[in-house]
This record gives C-alpha cells, sequence and structure tokens, in this order.
C-alpha cells in the first residue's frame, strides 16, 4: 500500500509490540532494541513486506538520530564520573581514561592488522567503531543482578559512560578532517564543546530569574520547549560549523543534564518523548533499511567479521584485566564481556562512516549485525559469570561484609510509598528521623541512589534501615492514604 501513513502505522505497531515481546515472550533476554530491529527487517522490503521507508518515517527516524544522541547526553551522570572517595585514590574519570586509552590502541592495533593484510581501508574509523559500548545494555544488565550499587558495577558503568562521550567526539572529529581534508575540522569540535561550556555557565546564571518562572504552568511546558529548542540550536550550530550534527544534540543532552536534578520531572518527560516515540521509530527504520541480502556471503568477508567481533570484546578483555586488577579474576573477564557490548552508537557510527564513504553498505550493515549478536551474547555471559549480588562488597579488599555490619538493633526494611502527600517530593525536605538510612529506591525496574535531591514518587519502593521504632513510624507516614 502506498497510503502517506500506512508505513508509519506499521513502524508504531512494531515499536509498540516489540517491549511486550521483549519481556514476555524472551524475558528480557532479548532487549527491546533489538526486536525492534529484527521485526522492523520481517516487516520491510526484505521480509513481508508491510512497510518501507518512506518520506515521514525517515524524517521522524532522522529526528530520532539525534535524539538517540541527545538522550545519550542527559543520562550522563557527572557526578558519578567526578566523585573522589578518598585523596590517595584516583578519580574515576581519570581511570577510565586510561581505560580507553588502552582500548583505543588495541583496537588500533588490530584494525592496522587488518589493513596490512588489505581487508580494511579505513584502519583509524574501524578502530573508534571497535572502541564503542553499548550503556543501553551495560546499565540493564548491571541493574538486573544488583550490581549497579557496588564499586565493581560503578566502575564498570564509568568506563562504559566516558566510551560513549570520547567515541563520539572523536568520531565527529574523524568525519570533519575527513570531508575537509584538513585539521581545522577538529577544532569545530572543540569550538562546539566550549561553545556548550559557555551556553552551561549563561543558562545556569539566568536559571533562577522570575521572568523565566512566571510563565511556568502545566500548559506552557516551558522547560520542555527549552530543551527542544537548545537540542535544535546545537544541531544548527553543528550543521553550519561543518561537523557531525550528533555531536550538537549530544552536548545539549549534557547541559539538560548539568542544569537539572538526576530524576527530575523534565528529565522523565525528556525520556518518554524519547524512548516512547522518537527511538523505537529510528530502530525499527534501521530494520527497514537493513537489507541481509546486500551482505556478501564469501568466505573472506565473513572470516573478516569473526575477526571484527572478536575485536570487539578484545580490546575491552585486556583493558579489564589491566585496570581492574583490585577485583577477581573472573570479574575482570565478566566486565571486559559486558563492556564489549555494541549497539546505538555502533549504528550511528557506521551509518556516518557510510555517509562520508569511508565504509560500504555491506560492512556497515554487517556491523550492525555484529552489534545486535554482541547484545544477546554479553548480559548472558556476564550474568553466567558473576551472578548475582547477594553481599555489600568491602571498596578496599574486594571482599564483602559480615551479615552483622548493622548498627546495633537497627534493621533493614522494605517500605512502599502509598501516600499522595509524598508525590513528587524532593528527599531533602522529608524531615528523616535522625535513626534511619536510605539505602536504595526500586521504582519499577530502576534502582536509584537516594540522594537529596532526588525526587520521591508516589509508588516507589524504600529500602531503608533503622531502628524499629524509626521504621515503625516512617511506615506509617508513607502508607498512610
Amino acid at each position: 500500500m502506498s497510503s502517506t501513513y500506512y508505513s508509519l502505522l506499521i513502524v508504531t505497531l512494531v515499536a509498540f509490540l516489540s517491549p511486550w515481546i521483549s519481556y514476555k515472550l524472551t524475558r528480557g533476554l532479548i532487549p527491546a532494541i533489538v526486536i525492534e530491529i529484527l521485526l522492523g527487517v520481517l516487516a520491510g522490503p526484505d521480509g513481508f513486506k508491510l512497510a518501507v521507508s518512506t518520506q515521514y518515517v525517515n524524517f521522524l527516524s532522522t529526528l530520532g538520530f539525534s535524539y538517540l544522541m541527545f538522550l545519550s547526553g542527559l543520562e550522563i551522570d557527572f557526578d558519578l564520573i567526578l566523585q573522589r572517595q578518598s585523596d590517595k585514590e584516583k578519580p574515576p574519570w581519570f581511570k577510565g581514561i586510561l581505560f580507553f586509552i588502552a582500548t583505543l590502541v588495541i583496537s588500533t592495533v588490530i584494525s592496522y592488522g587488518l589493513h596490512f593484510f588489505g581487508v580494511v581501508k579505513h584502519p583509524l574509523f574501524l578502530a573508534l567503531i571497535l572502541c564503542t559500548t553499548s550503556i543501553g545494555i551495560v546499565t540493564p544488565a548491571l541493574k538486573e543482578k544488583g550490581w549497579l550499587l557496588v564499586p565493581f558495577g560503578q566502575e564498570i558503568l564509568v568506563f562504559a559512560l566516558l566510551a560513549d562521550i570520547v567515541t563520539l567526539v572523536l568520531v565527529a572529529a574523524y568525519t570533519s578532517f575527513h570531508t575537509t581534508g584538513n585539521g581545522a575540522g577538529i577544532l569545530l569540535v572543540l569550538v562546539l564543546i566550549l561553545l556548550m561550556v559557555l551556553t552551561y555557565r549563561i543558562l545556569r546564571a539566568v536559571r533562577g530569574f522570575r521572568w523565566l518562572t512566571i510563565v511556568e504552568n502545566a500548559t506552557s511546558e516551558l522547560g520542555l520547549r527549552g530543551a527542544f529548542a537548545l537540542i535544535l540550536i546545537f544541531l544548527a550550530l553543528a550543521e553550519a560549523l561543518g561537523t557531525e550534527v550528533v555531536v550538537g544534540a549530544f552536548l545539549a543532552g549534557a547541559i539538560i543534564s548539568l542544569l537539572s536534578e538526576r530524576h527530575s520531572e523534565l528529565n522523565q518527560k525528556l525520556n518518554s518523548i524519547g524512548y516512547g516515540f522518537l527511538l523505537p521509530i529510528f530502530f525499527v527504520n534501521v530494520g527497514l533499511t537493513l537489507n541481509p541480502r546486500s551482505l556478501p556471503t564469501s568466505g573472506p568477508f565473513w572470516i573478516l567479521m569473526a575477526l571484527v567481533f572478536i575485536g570487539m570484546y578484545a580490546n575491552k578483555m585486556i583493558s579489564a584485566l589491566i585496570f581492574m586488577r583490585h577485583f577477581s579474576l573472573r570479574q575482570r573477564i565478566a566486565a571486559g564481556t559486558l563492556l564489549g557490548s555494541q549497539l546505538s552508537l555502533t549504528i550511528v557510527a557506521s551509518k556516518i562512516g557510510q555517509q562520508i564513504g569511508v565504509i560500504s553498505t555491506a560492512f556497515s550493515n554487517s556491523l550492525i549485525v555484529l552489534a545486535i549478536i554482541t547484545c544477546l551474547v554479553s548480559p548472558a555471559v556476564f550474568n553466567h559469570l558473576v551472578g548475582d549480588q547477594t553481599e555489600v562488597e568491602d571498596p578496599q579488599t574486594g571482599g564483602t561484609l559480615p551479615p552483622d555490619f548493622l548498627p546495633e538493633g537497627w534493621q533493614i526494611a522494605q517500605i512502599e510509598v502509598r501516600s499522595r502527600r509524598f508525590n513528587q517530593t524532593p528527599m531533602r525536605r522529608l524531615l528523616l528521623p535522625p535513626d534511619v538510612l536510605f539505602i536504595s529506591i526500586e521504582r519499577g525496574t530502576e534502582k536509584l541512589i537516594p540522594r537529596g535531591h532526588t525526587i520521591l514518587e508516589q509508588f516507589d519502593v524504600i529500602h531503608v534501615m533503622g531502628t524499629p521504632s524509626a521504621l515503625l513510624r516512617l511506615r506509617r507516614r508513607f502508607e498512610r492514604k
């Protein structure tokens, strides 16, 4: 059918069914993103021919492509990257940069080895693709087994975050250099970053002005409008400077992350628009435009792709063995395997490489296929190697604390926030008794680290420790209708 909205209807139906298939039929073993791509292939021209990438679908997909990078910037936890637990210990960002440098060196050696045998024409670009990590796969895998809040999981998360940030900037710099033929393109990326810092400082200085808040109400959605204006400003700036627009979108997300609270209402709305609308269309469209018939069937090509697949894991595995020596060998192997997962940024980089002509369509599609395979392999191997995190890990010794580590007379309780009075309440306003301590907040499938700026929501499940009398008072407050 050639109806204007028919293909868009099929795309949205696929997007609607994908999470259900992921969680109900595969029990989360296959991520919804992977389901969206695979169903897109089945619904597309090389499948049942139910939909094609029309002008409208392609426009929304392109917007989703940029919005994906915006959300990547929005999800950066700068507190996590910049925190330092002691004066003697190196900050996480420093260890993350060293980890990335080692990964990049190993990836470059692998890529130039393939180039030496004449199978890769642009080894540096392939090296950058090998460095990518899927934060969208790493975070759920750590959450599912309870590793996210312990030093082992936090270190993996920092490495994944910095891999996303640095790789994206380097891909943009490479693209600018390749298209302009000189080093000015790299400087333009730096100019864009400087503009991001300047914009952040200006917005931070004026965000408390009364004339900005006086029109804020339920219908104006001033914060949401401002966020989209910021995205488009940086998309336009990136385009005007001749660099990749996805970098502009990423930096816009980083600005919002710096300005807003981690789990603010604005962030929730921005995530809802992305994960509920634009991103599924982008990933389904990847499936629609992914042509399996374009993949070569020759043996040498698939030997090459097998080597690339090994490279995706080898670089992270070697780096993990070197820089995570304070953890057990089994944990280091698990970390290297999980960090080898690739998806969103690999798709972005392969599409960019295809557009500028450094990789072929067949190679780009093959990289997407390999990325999908890593999404299936990495979480399963990680879970098999480390299992559930059932005890509290000691960051100094790498061992576990004894079960009687609680203060004398204290207990651990689980309390559900049933009272509507506490919905959208910052934790710093709760006036908690001195003899209770929040451990974590469970919101659906997500676990949050409680901080003063964390926004409490109705039906959150709070894990808290304290004296029996204090826990009883807290339970009565939160469960009162």
